[in-house]
């Protein structure tokens, strides 16, 4: 995740054509056939070929392992602009999250990528944070959903997936109570519309140390 190190992935096909042996004995270069030397461009163009439909995967993964992304959805202006103001203090004193807003195109696509492990973080407003956790309209098709609590501000919810690391929550949770007062935050502690409260978040709350959670 993105407190981490990260493994570079790199592919290179340098001098890849001068590397097809001769055909011709005695070290003597020769001219391959035509049929022949068709199939090796194309045996050799194929690897290319599969590389390049997978890049963007591969780096859409990549990006979201580097990057604390907090989704929003572009239909919710005022989610979408709460959002803005969190991350931007996240951001600022905790760089190495990386933390960006991502906004999906709207609430069924938001319940899609947490339902798919492809969002761990989200905001949402009370009624949407009540509907998705307990699979009710409009995210009937989704289930319950298996999400807890970090902060409230009286009218919107940072949520995270349950599997979110105990030590991510606790990071972000004390990050943003350091403004508790001007950003109106705080834990619910006791959980919210059936949401237990993240561990992580409950133990900044408490002002445990993040070692409490190892």
């Amino acid at each position: 995740m993105w407190f981490q190190p990260y493994a570079q992935w790199k592919y290179s096909l340098n001098n890849t054509f001068n590397n097809v042996p001769s055909l011709a004995g005695n070290g003597q270069a020769t001219k391959v056939g035509w049929p022949l030397s068709l199939l090796l461009v194309l045996a050799l163009c194929l690897p290319i070929a599969s590389l390049n439909a997978h890049t963007p995967y591969g780096q859409w993964d990549a990006y979201r392992v580097r990057h604390l992304q907090v989704l929003t959805s572009r239909s919710d202006l005022v989610g979408d602009s709460i959002a803005d103001t969190w991350v931007a203090v996240l951001a600022e004193h905790l760089p190495k999250s990386k933390a960006v807003v991502s906004r999906a195109r709207n609430f069924v696509r938001m319940a899609s990528l947490l339902k798919t492990d492809q969002a761990k973080v989200a905001v949402l407003s009370h009624d949407h944070a009540n509907s998705m956790v307990n699979g009710t309209a409009p995210f009937e098709e989704f289930g319950p959903m298996p999400l807890q609590v970090l902060l409230d501000n009286g009218s919107y919810l940072l949520v995270v997936r349950s599997d979110l690391p105990k030590e991510h929550g606790f990071l972000m949770t004390a990050t943003l109570l350091e403004q508790a007062v001007a950003l109106n935050l705080s834990v619910p502690t006791e959980g919210q519309f059936e949401m237990d409260v993240h561990p992580g978040a409950l133990a900044a709350a408490l002002g445990e140390s993040i070692e409490s959670l190892r």
